[in-house]
Formats: C-alpha cells, sequence, structure tokens
C-alpha cells in the first residue's frame, strides 16, 4: 500500500526550501534529530507495551512526516496509531517496522 506513495513529494519539498532558503538544512536536521527520538519512543511502547507512549510518539511523528511531505511515512505513522488505540500488538509491530524501512528510505532522499 505504501510503495503507491512517494516516499517525499517533491512539491512539499519545494516550497519548503523556498519558505526556508538557507534554514532548510536547519529544517531537514531538526526532522532527523526528532525522528530519532520518535523511533526511541515507538521502540520502548513497542517493547513495554505502553500502548500510550506508542500512540503519542506516532501521532506525533506522523505531524512532522505530513509537514516535510513524507506521505507513505505519514501513512505508516497513522496505521501505528491505530494499531495502538486497539492495543494490538502484532498490528503495532508491523507498523513499527515499516515506519523504520520507510524512514532509512527518507532519511537517505534528503541527505541527497
Amino acid at each position: 500500500m505504501s510503495e503507491t506513495l512517494k516516499d517525499l513529494d517533491p512539491d512539499v519539498q519545494s516550497a519548503l526550501r523556498e519558505l526556508m532558503q538557507d534554514d532548510y538544512p536547519l529544517l531537514l536536521d531538526t526532522f532527523v534529530q526528532d525522528a530519532h527520538k520518535r523511533l526511541e519512543a515507538l521502540a520502548l511502547g513497542l517493547e513495554q507495551q505502553q500502548w500510550d507512549t506508542f500512540r503519542h510518539a506516532a501521532h506525533s511523528f506522523k505531524g512532522s512526516c505530513g509537514n516535510m511531505g513524507a506521505l507513505a511515512l505519514q501513512q505508516a505513522c497513522e496505521r501505528a496509531e491505530q494499531a495502538a488505540l486497539r492495543v494490538d500488538a502484532e498490528a503495532a509491530s508491523q507498523a513499527y517496522l515499516e515506519i523504520r524501512r520507510l524512514y532509512q528510505r527518507v532519511q537517505l532522499q534528503l541527505q541527497a
């Protein structure tokens, strides 16, 4: 499902570059640092089955991804958030793995 969505929406990236201008690299650094914190919170929430922690991290990361135009990653975060609401450990685990995989792709594209 997520494979049909773009990793990064080029229109959003162009708008961000235009808006942020010289501060665009700072925006990217901030996104990457925030992403690492969210991934750690997701891992901890999943490992300890703390569904509020997991859901909150997924929700926050979803917003960041939306702002960056990381569409597939945003949808994976939505699936993680919904899995936490249902207390569905299997779905949460699958969503977490997908988030990690998609984030690695997005991070590589942002560094390019």
